[in-house]
Parts: C-alpha cells; structure tokens; sequence
C-alpha cells in the first residue's frame, strides 16, 4: 500500500493520492485536473508509470538519456517524445535541461474557422525532466508526472512513433528501392531481417518518397523529367503555352523504340492512363508488336488535355520518327476516344483505326443488366459475341437478327447497341470487316489480353 501513495509534487499540491490505480482518468487538461484535486475528486481514470521511469542511475550524454527514456516507453506502452529541448549558451534562463512528455500531451488548437478537427491530445501531464547533475556524475532524471489520464494501449504496433524506420532500416529501404523491389516485397525483407521490426507499408512508402525528393532536388517533376530524358539519350520533343514556362505536352522514346518502330510499323495500339502524376496529366502511352508476337514501348507523352488538337501534335511527333516519310502504320487499335479517332483521321488517314473489343463488351456488358431481367442476361451476352466474331456479312446480318428478336422487350439495350457501337463503328471491331485487315490478332488495348 505504501507503493500506491504518491504526493502530486507537479501541481505543487500536498495531496496524499492512494489507492489511485482503482480509478480512471477522463481526459482533462493539467488546469482542469488542478482544480479537481483542490476540490478533493479524483479523476476517474489514472494511468500511473512513475516507478517505471524512476532511477537514480546517471547518463553520460544527451543521446543516451533520450535512447532510455524512449527504451522505457516502448516497454511500458508509453509513447514518450521530446516537448523541450535546451541547451545551455551562457545567456540568463538556457541551461542543458530535457523535457519529456506524452505523445497526447497539450491541447489541441481549434482552427481560426472554429472547426475542430479529430486529433489524440487530450492534454495528458506526464512530465520527465532531465538535467546535468550538479556533481558532475552526469545527466539526472526526475519524475515530474507519471501519471497518465488515457489508456494505454495493449500494443504499439501500427503507431506512428513506433513505426519509425532506423538507420540501417532506411538504408535497406534505398537499396532496394534502387533496384526497383516493389514496396510490398521491401516490408517482407525488413520483416525478415530485422524481426523485432514493426513498420508498415505506409513508412517503406514515405522513405521511397523521401529519397525520391532528395534526387530531385529542387527540381519540380517535370524538370526532373526532362533532365532523366536527356541523360538517358531519348528522343523527346515538347512544347509550351504562348509565353509562359509551363508545359503543355511532352514526347519522348528511347532510340532503341525508334528502331523497333520502323522494323515493325505494322500495328500500333494506342491508350491512355489516368492519375499518375501530381498534375493529373494523362499519360498516353503508344505499344508496337514484333513479328514474335512480343508488345514493346514505342512512345510516351503527357498531354494538358485530351483534345483532339493534342492528339494532332502527339501524333505528328510519332510521325517524326519515321525514317521514310511515306511510312505509317497499317492499323491503329485504340478505345472509342472520338477525339482520338479524329485525330488519327488527320495525321494517319490511310491508317485503319480498329475498336478495343474488351472495352466494348465490357460496356455492353454492364448495359446488359440494366436493361435486361436477369434470366436473359446470358443469353443475350452469347448472341452479342456471335454478332462481333461474325465472319462475313451475311453471318452477321443473321446473328443481329436474332439478338433484335431476343431483345424485342429490352428496347433500351438494342437501341443502345445499334446507336453506339453497330451502325458507326462495326467495321472497326467485328469480325465480318476486321478480318479483312492485317491486324495481326490485335483486338485489343488491354495488354493483359493481348
């Protein structure tokens, strides 16, 4: 019993506090908690570490004060972080002194709208004071507050400070992200070699990000971009808006894609991808086929938009790489990108645009069940696919029929399909007209399929 009495020294109040440990602290702030205390109430949830904390041992060094301390914490569930810091520099009131507290500690400020945002402070008065003893022997802890008014979780893991990656674990990191492990492969490695290891994904992301801005530098990512470009030799061209520093497009392909395009310039498919950048520029990227059936990258660019005037410029520079000028692709696949297609109209015109049947199917698909009880679905899905792998046109006039007469109480569907897809573009997907075309078993833009 005599263990469980504690004098609250840190609110300078001559208190006999026993038997605390059957209560439980609300979060209060110390001012609050003060009055209480004057008033003779408890809290009703306390959290008490002080015996933990309490040593008479001395430290040699700042550093090592922190690292036990820190150490102390983690084996008691307590996150313990630095709230002041001095160092003594000979003017009035600086002295070497370090002031713990709790990662809850202080109040949380209300913003200058008023609204209060969700946050873990709770103003929680542990307080570690530590000092230089005045005999030399070295830095001093003293226990100011050990008490805690929140629970203290069953386990750190997933906490932020506890997360924290080490030196050697960050040097691992960059070695890795070096050799471009993906960051789920990096955690099962830190995971491996260092097992008492706790870090999630989220930190292996955030040191890759850290060490991306350190080789950045103060370059933005654009700049970083072209600075990449031109120390790997790529062709690239770019341009800007009427005279401002901002880019509006930028091409580029290694010399080696240049090569591969204008041995096999046959088939191109064309698409974009979306959310890459921070700009939120869409990436187009254009994909040739080898006569081994094997896809290689013939060319990137990101475009401030998917107008058909930034198609054009886009185009014209794929055009450039061309050895013979009278040199085009035979066939384009690409999605039902209209300004696209009509940008591949004027810089391509003898080029054949085909239709990605996977996106195709994928939207009649799902047009399908909107417009279609769910005992017909599949069947009209199968005399969907007889309509687009029809071999000639008279297969193809039949096989419409059919799915008109399956459809004939579904008259959103068929509408929808004759209107969006049969009657503008079937000779760009199915069978009956590509087949006529040397596509080489391209038909579609999804490479996973391809």
């Amino acid at each position: 019993m005599d263990k469980m009495q504690k004098r609250w020294s840190w609110c300078s109040i001559d208190v006999e506090v026993e038997n605390f440990r059957n209560y439980t602290f609300t979060p209060l702030a110390p001012e609050l908690l003060q009055k209480d205390f004057r008033k003779g109430n408890l809290p009703q949830v306390c959290v008490d570490v002080t015996d933990a904390f309490m040593t008479m041992e001395r430290f040699g060094t700042r550093e090592e004060v922190i690292r036990w301390i820190k150490e102390v914490g983690i084996d008691n569930k307590v996150t313990v972080i630095i709230s002041r810091s001095d160092t003594e520099t000979g003017k009035r009131g600086r002295s070497n002194k370090i002031i713990f507290g709790c990662d809850k500690g202080e109040k949380h400020k209300i913003s200058d709208s008023g609204t209060q945002s969700a946050s873990k402070k709770c103003g929680c008065p542990f307080k570690i004071r530590s000092t230089p003893a005045k005999d030399g022997s070295g830095w001093k802890i003293d226990v100011k507050c050990g008490l805690h008014n929140h629970g203290l979780p069953d386990r750190l893991e997933g906490h932020s400070f506890i997360d924290r990656l080490t030196t050697y674990e960050k040097q691992h990191v960059a070695d890795l992200a070096k050799r471009h492990v993906a960051p789920r492969h990096i955690l099962l490695s830190l995971q491996d070699n260092y097992p008492e290891n706790v870090t999630r994904i989220t930190q292996v992301y955030k040191h890759k990000s850290v060490i991306q801005k350190e080789i950045r530098g103060p370059r933005s990512e654009i700049q970083h971009l072209f600075k990449l470009i031109e120390d790997a030799g790529y062709v690239y061209w770019s341009r800007k808006k009427d005279d401002l520093e901002v880019v509006r497009e930028i091409f580029w392909a290694h010399p080696d894609s240049v090569k591969l395009l204008n041995i096999f310039p046959i088939v191109l498919v064309m698409d974009s991808t979306y959310k890459t950048n921070k700009y939120r520029q869409p990436l187009f990227e254009i994909v040739g086929m080898t006569s081994t059936e094997l896809t290689f990258a013939v060319g990137f660019a990101y475009m401030e938009s998917e107008q058909t005037e930034n198609f054009c410029w886009v185009l014209e520079k794929l055009k450039e790489l061309f050895v013979k000028k009278d040199m085009c692709p035979q066939v384009i696949l690409t999605d039902r990108d209209l300004a696209l297609m009509k940008a591949i109209e004027v810089v391509f015109p003898s080029s054949i645009n085909l239709l990605c049947r996977f996106h195709i199917n994928k939207n009649v698909g799902a047009k399908c069940k909107q417009h279609v009880v769910n005992d017909l679905q599949k069947a009209i899905d199968t005399l969907w696919m007889e309509v687009v792998w029809a071999s000639d046109e008279v297969e193809y006039g039949q096989r419409l029929h059919q799915l008109e007469q399956a459809c004939v109480d579904c008259s959103g569907f068929i509408n929808y399909v004759k209107d969006t897809w049969l009657t503008p573009h079937r000779h760009r997907f199915v069978g009956a007209w590509i087949n006529r075309v040397l596509h080489l078993g391209n038909t579609t833009t999804n490479r996973y399929v391809l």
